[in-house]
């Protein structure tokens, strides 16, 4: 009997042996050790070489683990709308790291490191950019940027900002973001006024219009040349940036761009700074309004909803029904004019097609709401 004791006590110290080792090898496990190279052309110093190799060691190895974790656990369904946005949040995930080894010849720096990568804090990100734009149902964007650029001798001085847009329109397409040109929608805008106008015919709200929309201001500045050679001058350019929603206004992101180039011409260093600076802010930008996403879907989006022909006794009634819905925190009058009633409406839920369809139908005395319209941020209804 004793002996049976004895062997219960050993076997559960050896469960307790395994649970305990599991658990560490779990902690040990959330975090990836790769060694990884980074390198960095020698442009305005040995220094800023330096750390640009470092910088460029640790988004390796960064990219070396996301490219695991996308390989064994599937977390998305395409890479490259994720990649680059994670890429650029590299002190969040690189908790440690050691310098193995530093090269620093007449043009380049290479570094060589092993790191420390958070799995765990990087799979969040994976996952949440992944799904976030599905949630929002891709909401469509357009990008419009003024510039503001100066020689050496600060004189203003013409910059085409063409490259730096296209750049800009091209990282937050490959992030997944639906693009649209402004160009093509004012065409729009006045298509649907002519056909208006002929034949008396209702336009189609909303049809013409972005529903994000990114604008800027670029500049470039010359800073003269280098120390090292008289030819190079060195072209700093800047990017401010903001997004807002177009039905509503409100701004989702900010953020400003700045990139240093050396070059022999101004046309060239000019956008080549643009287009460096533009990658930055576009990685910005997708980073904090995927944070304003998430809180909406996790804690309270806000929803215009507009509601034509409606009369204004209407107003407390069309509230009262709003409010009684699941899923709504709170419904506020905006604005009234002309029988078009403006409401603010707190949804627990970032996808606001599903909101619609509870608002569609929904009863308003003797009358109902019948949905005209329907996007990330605005619902449009008809009282009939």
């Amino acid at each position: 009997m004793q002996r049976m004791g004895f062997c219960f006590r050993m076997f559960t110290l050896a469960i307790t042996v395994v649970l305990s080792l599991v658990t560490i090898l779990n902690c040990f496990a959330d975090q990836n050790q790769v060694e990884a190279q980074g390198y960095a052309a020698i442009e305005l110093s040995p220094q800023q070489a330096k750390q640009d190799a470092l910088h460029d060691a640790q988004r390796n190895a960064v990219s070396q683990t996301l490219g695991n974790l996308i390989t064994s656990e599937t977390l998305v369904e395409n890479a490259m709308l994720i990649e680059d946005k994670i890429l650029t949040r590299v002190e969040g995930y690189v908790r440690d790291y050691t310098l193995l080894s530093e090269v620093l010849s007449d043009r380049t720096c290479s570094s060589r490191i092993r790191a420390q990568v958070e799995k765990m804090a990087l799979a969040d990100d994976v996952a949440a950019l992944a799904r976030i734009l599905p949630r929002m149902n891709y909401p469509t964007l357009a990008v419009s940027l003024t510039e503001d650029s100066f020689d050496a001798g600060g004189s203003r001085t013409a910059l085409n900002l063409q490259a730096a847009q296209q750049t800009i329109e091209s990282q937050l397409r490959a992030k997944g973001f639906q693009l649209v040109n402004l160009s093509a929608l004012e065409q729009e805008r006045l298509r649907q006024g002519q056909l208006h106008n002929t034949s008396g015919k209702t336009a189609e709200e909303g049809s013409h219009k972005a529903q994000i929309l990114v604008t800027g201001r670029a500049s470039v500045q010359d800073n003269g040349p280098s120390p090292y050679s008289d030819r190079f001058h060195a072209y700093a350019a800047t990017i401010t940036a903001d997004i807002c929603e177009t039905a509503s206004g409100k701004i989702l992101a900010s953020a400003s761009a700045q990139a240093v180039v050396p070059h022999h011409s101004f046309a060239i260093g000019a956008q080549n700074a643009l287009q460096k600076a533009a990658m930055d802010i576009s990685d910005k930008l997708c980073a904090q309004v995927v944070a304003t996403w998430l809180d909406a879907c996790y804690n309270e989006h806000m929803v215009t909803f507009i509601v034509e022909q409606c009369p204004f006794p209407e107003l407390a009634t069309i509230t009262s029904a709003l409010s009684g819905l699941s899923g709504v925190t709170r419904t506020e009058q905006k604005q009234f004019l002309s029988q078009r009633a403006e409401f603010i409406v707190g949804w627990q839920s970032c996808n606001t097609l599903r909101l619609a369809e509870k608002i569609n139908g929904l009863s308003i005395g003797s009358h109902h709401l019948e949905v005209a319209e329907a996007n990330s941020y605005v619902i449009r209804a008809v009282l009939k």
